[in-house]
């Protein structure tokens, strides 16, 4: 069995609904059948039961069935989509890659942010916060309009280095007015993994999980970069 065939069968298993719904179809039909023959042994012969109203019954349990089989169909033609864009994202693995995200790892005293102001900010406000929410780095950043990069150092206000793990920017921007300004944010960093679910295909940049629809650009790491010219 090759790679899509596996995740076609994992969609369609006995846990998808279109299997739950066929199981529970097949149920109710036994039940429909018992009360069938149970009505029709018991049945005055002088004045015998409508056999239309049986047939309206079967033809609807038939087109019930005809839609389950073509959710089961949809629901094959889904995995092997998931499938197929999880091995295509296999080629992300050891890029370096910047997508639309707050969230990014910090590692070895490094954890690199982008976000990009639309217009010239009057004041603009860089905040991060570990995985708990908790606030541990506040800084300025830049005011004028276009992309910037961040690069923290994992050091928190008072100078302390702070365990690596995942830790999110939040970028505050105002313009000349008072007005708060739409602040784009992206992360960047090395795939290390590949991971997907029923609604997306994640690249994992250690244990920041980015979908695969936010990746922005894609380019070699600059040690792979300067290896490969020596």
């Amino acid at each position: 069995m090759n790679a899509a065939e596996i995740g076609a069968s994992q969609l369609a298993a006995p846990n998808s609904n279109a299997s739950k719904a066929d199981t529970k179809l097949a149920d109710n039909f036994d039940t429909f059948l018992k009360l069938l023959t149970t009505q029709l042994q018991h049945q005055d012969p002088l004045d015998p039961m409508d056999a239309t109203q049986f047939t309206q019954q079967l033809v609807q349990f038939s087109q019930v069935e005809q839609s389950i089989e073509a959710n089961k169909n949809l629901e094959q033609l889904l995995a092997l989509a998931s499938t197929n864009s999880a091995a295509d994202a296999v080629a992300y693995l050891g890029k370096t890659i910047s997508a639309a995200g707050k969230t990014n790892m910090l590692s070895n005293g490094k954890a690199e942010y982008e976000y990009r102001l639309p217009e010239k900010a009057a004041s603009t406000t860089i905040a991060i916060s570990d995985g708990a929410g908790k606030l541990v780095y506040a800084t300025q950043g830049n005011l004028d309009a276009g992309s910037h990069n961040f690069t923290w150092d994992g050091k928190d206000n008072q100078g302390n280095t702070l365990i690596d793990g995942p830790y999110t920017i939040a970028v505050s921007s105002l313009n000349s007015v008072g007005e708060t300004i739409a602040v784009e944010n992206y992360v960047s960093g090395v795939v290390t993994g590949i991971q997907n679910d029923e609604k997306d295909v994640y690249l994992m940049l250690q244990d920041v999980a980015v979908p695969t629809t936010s990746v922005r650009n894609v380019s070699q790491p600059i040690a792979t970069t300067a290896a490969a010219g020596v």
